[in-house]
């Protein structure tokens, strides 16, 4: 289910069924040109990647809007991260899950109060090309093993 007007009026009445929470964390620095395309093109693929887990267990993953942060900011964005996890863990949600390319959150993993799946991605490329589609399904079937090990 996503954060949707149509998925709210599903989810609110069979909320208890739906335990797990997808967060896409979204960097953006607008220092270059060359970062901006890279990190464009990571929210592009980080999307690509929420939608097909969040379509494959729809009814048990909610998937939220995406949460963006200044590129560099972790110490600052933790706090705030770990707000927006407490307000949703009172619908409740019982696993969260951080979805990144971002490898900065990787030191800040303890401090989460969600569990961080990092994908080391892909900075640039076509989203059509077959290289990108074929490291997406190889991903996304070693992400959804992940998430139903903590299930």
């Amino acid at each position: 289910m996503k954060w949707t007007k149509a998925d709210m009026t599903q989810y609110l009445p069979e909320k208890q069924y739906v335990d797990t929470l997808m967060i896409p964390l979204i960097p953006f620095d607008p220092a270059g040109d060359q970062q901006m395309a890279g990190q464009a093109f990571q929210r592009e693929l980080n999307q690509v990647f929420t939608n097909l887990i969040e379509k494959e267990y729809r009814g048990r993953i909610f998937l939220s809007p995406d949460y963006a942060y200044l590129k560099g900011g972790y110490e600052k964005e933790k706090e705030r991260l770990n707000e927006w996890i407490q307000r949703f863990r009172e619908q409740p949600f019982e696993h969260v899950f951080l979805f990144t390319f971002d490898s900065g959150w990787k030191k800040h993993e303890d401090d989460l109060a969600g569990r961080l799946i990092w994908v080391p991605g892909m900075s640039s490329g076509s989203m059509k090309s077959t290289e990108t589609q074929a490291f997406v399904k190889e991903q996304a079937r070693g992400i959804s093993e992940l998430i139903q090990a903590y299930w």
